[in-house]
């Protein structure tokens, strides 16, 4: 009984102490769990609230983009017609959604989800609808594409699989590198997590519980994402048709419905209606380079992959290039990470270029190219004169040429033509051979010979001494000097017709030394009044110096120096040698045809200089923007120093030089009906090639208008071959009333 009583006070103890220990452990638990879900809980807080800005950054991630807007190069035109514009050009560009194959299931089910409600999306007959219509729709799209550009089939097919393959192997590439550097930092941080459990140290496999719960918790795991990176160019526009009619393009603006995922872009393309006429003027523009490129600023840079602006390279185009081009707008696109537009505005305005209009007459100036044409060749010439029948004397063909017209009291020009010419299309569309074609012509023909070109004017520039002999006082223009056909040596500084002929001049006046264009005559009045004066003069004339013509690279030529005064004992044989070829227009003298044409306007309205120029300076257009909207400086200067009598007796010998029998430029220039002043020059140049041809003059000769010069480079005798030009561009003037029948 006893031991019955102890065994249950036993049982009933240890009942007690089992109930009393599931209890303490049953509360551990709970208040590990809550630990548990305490932290957990801490640690969403702690992201709700710390971490929220820095996921929600992650999420709105975006990508900002620049295009161009394009805008319109002014135009070049004269009175009568258009010598350069912008031409628009228009092409087709589809959605990549649109095109690719086979359909991608995104995008199709983000427009089922756009086109139905809540409600509707329940109903799978009517989002399959839904569905079908929109597959329908794209191969409307293509067969609409296919009916209005007359593309085939198969080459909008082939169109279609090259963007498509280009647009995935993007896609590929920037995907594969994406996950290659997420594969990369997971097995970082897989490194990171192994150092912080072996620095815990832990001795037990509790302790190593604690561990890596405490890691977990406070440790953003490293994930890999297996979203696929989503490339621009799958939710950009892709050109499908280059150069569409304009008739396409509106169709297809005025269609939206039929062309869904389509947009028309406009571009333009610099075009030359009359191709090579004026094309030395004109000039040309070509696209963006490198050098260049790198001066725009970052958005624009950024953006030259759709639009490359053109720049003026030569002629009109470059040096007006400041009032032609256009000055592009900038549009600013933003995408989010899946590449849909968040955003977009213009953030400049494009505005197009001012017009200029040129004071060219077109048809004088298409007549100046056709004479310099014909003179270029060794080809029977249609418009020139044949040679005389005693003419022995053969016609080397010319290297090259020009011819200018320009009004005597502004500077204005009528004619600018440079040979040979070439065609301004060769920048627009020009094949590989047509360059090759040109690059080989060894007469240069990019280069204008209207500023660029510097020769020696042999005896055209004889007026000019004559100028400075009288007014320095050495000359008298009435008092007959004696020509013996050379001047002291009968081997050197002799007359043309001592060198052919054996004969002299014998005595004459300045009025006949300038028709016959006796050398003596002038070696003797340059000897009289030395270099000093001789070079005062030419300074005074613009020799040696720019004309300040509106057309880019001009050249000043070359004027022998003036010699200094210590030199001038020690080195007087020198400089005399020096005064003698200047007398000529030979030595080291170099002139362009526009500083000869200015100075004969010069002779012809009073001893005023005039700025030549290409551009009417009422015909430019300008706008609020313009930088500089002051009218160009075109006024005329007076030659200091130059007398009234002085430019009348060089006008009566420049008349009688066309006018009279006994002048250089009777048999060749002369036209009845027309009365013009002029004189020619056959300037030497180096051994065995022939000499330049030159002709300049003014017309009418009693009441002077225009001032003109024709040379041609190797072209041989001034007369004989530059005269037969000047004549024929004369007789032209008249024909079409820029001078009346009676030569005024």
């Amino acid at each position: 009984m006893l031991n019955q009583l102890v065994n249950s006070a036993f049982a009933a103890d240890s009942r007690e102490t089992i109930e009393l220990g599931s209890t303490g452990r049953f509360r551990l638990l709970i208040a590990v769990f809550c630990l548990a879900v305490g932290c957990i809980l801490g640690r969403i807080g702690w992201i709700q609230t710390q971490l929220q800005q820095s996921y929600l950054k992650a999420l709105n991630v975006t990508t900002t983009e620049y295009e161009i807007i394009p805008a319109r190069d002014g135009r070049i035109l004269t009175d009568t017609g258009v010598l350069a514009a912008d031409e628009d050009l228009y092409s087709v560009e589809v959605h990549y959604r649109w095109l690719q194959e086979p359909v991608n299931e995104r995008w199709l089910s983000q427009y089922v989800r756009s086109e139905l409600t809540r409600e509707e999306r329940q109903d799978p007959e009517l989002t399959t609808h839904v569905r079908e219509l929109r597959l329908q729709e794209r191969a409307s799209l293509w067969q609409g594409l296919q009916e209005i550009s007359g593309v085939s089939e198969e080459a909008l097919n082939a169109t279609r699989e090259r963007i498509q393959n280009r647009v995935e192997r993007i896609a590929t590439n920037v995907n594969r590198r994406h996950r290659n550097r997420l594969q990369r930092l997971s097995g970082i941080s897989d490194v990171l997590d192994q150092d912080v459990l072996s620095e815990t140290k832990p001795t037990g496999t509790v302790l190593k519980l604690a561990a890596k719960i405490r890691q977990a918790i406070t440790t953003s795991p490293q994930r890999i994402s297996q979203d696929r990176i989503i490339v621009r160019e799958e939710e950009g526009f892709h050109l499908v048709l280059r150069d569409v009619p304009l008739a396409v393009a509106a169709s297809i603006r005025a269609q939206p419905e039929r062309f869904p995922g389509t947009q028309v872009t406009v571009s333009t393309r610099r075009t030359y209606p009359l191709q090579s006429l004026g094309s030395h003027v004109v000039g040309a523009r070509t696209v963006l380079r490198d050098k260049e490129r790198k001066q725009l600023d970052s958005q624009t840079r950024q953006a030259l992959d759709d639009w490359i602006p053109r720049y003026g390279r030569s002629g009109v185009e470059f040096s007006w290039d400041h009032r032609l081009r256009g000055t592009p707008g900038l549009k600013k696109t933003v995408r989010n990470r899946r590449q849909q537009i968040v955003e977009s505005s213009v953030i400049r305005n494009a505005a197009a270029g001012g017009d200029v209009v040129l004071t060219l007459d077109l048809e004088l100036q298409k007549q100046a190219e056709r004479l310099l044409a014909e003179s270029l060749t060794d080809v029977p010439q249609s418009l020139l004169p044949a040679p005389a029948e005693d003419e022995n004397l053969s016609r080397p063909a010319p290297r090259g040429g020009s011819l200018l017209v320009m009004d005597v009291q502004t500077g204005r020009l009528l004619a600018a033509a440079s040979a040979p010419a070439f065609d301004l299309s060769l920048y627009t569309s020009g094949t590989v051979e047509q360059w090759s074609a040109v690059n080989a012509d060894r007469r240069r023909p990019f280069l204008s010979r209207i500023t660029s070109m510097t020769l020696p004017p042999g005896s055209v520039f004889k007026p000019l001494v004559a100028a400075a002999a009288i007014e320095s006082g050495t000359l008298n223009p009435d008092t007959p000097v004696y020509c013996q056909g050379y001047l002291d040596n009968p081997d050197e500084h002799r007359c043309l017709i001592f060198r052919l002929h054996g004969t002299a001049h014998e005595d004459l006046t300045l009025h006949r030394a300038l028709a016959q264009s006796c050398n003596v005559y002038f070696f003797r009045a340059a000897r009289s009044m030395g270099i000093e004066s001789l070079h005062d003069w030419c300074v005074r004339f613009g020799f040696g110096a720019e004309t300040g013509v509106d057309l880019p690279f001009e050249k000043s030529g070359q004027l022998p120096p003036r010699p200094r005064e210590d030199t001038l004992e020690t080195s007087r044989h020198q400089f005399e040698r020096e005064t003698l070829g200047l007398a000529i227009g030979q030595s080291r003298l170099t002139v362009t045809p526009l500083q000869i044409v200015r100075m004969m306007a010069a002779i012809a309205n009073g001893g005023w200089l005039v700025i030549p120029h290409v551009v009417s300076p009422d015909g430019i257009a300008r706008s609020a923007d313009d930088i500089d909207d002051s009218p160009r400086d075109l006024s005329r200067r007076r030659i200091t120093g130059l007398h009234n009598d002085t430019l009348t007796a060089i006008r009566e010998g420049l008349t009688a030089t066309v006018e009279q029998p006994y002048g250089t430029g009777y048999s060749s220039v002369r036209l009845s009906g027309v009365s013009v002043a002029g004189k020619s020059g056959t300037a030497e140049t180096s051994p065995g090639k022939p000499d330049h041809a030159w002709f300049a003059g003014y017309l009418p000769a009693d009441t002077p208008r225009y001032a003109f010069v024709v040379v041609l480079e190797h072209g041989g005798s001034g007369s004989r071959a530059a005269g037969p030009v000047a004549r024929e561009m004369i007789r032209f003037m008249a024909d079409n009333q820029l001078i009346d029948a009676t030569g005024r």
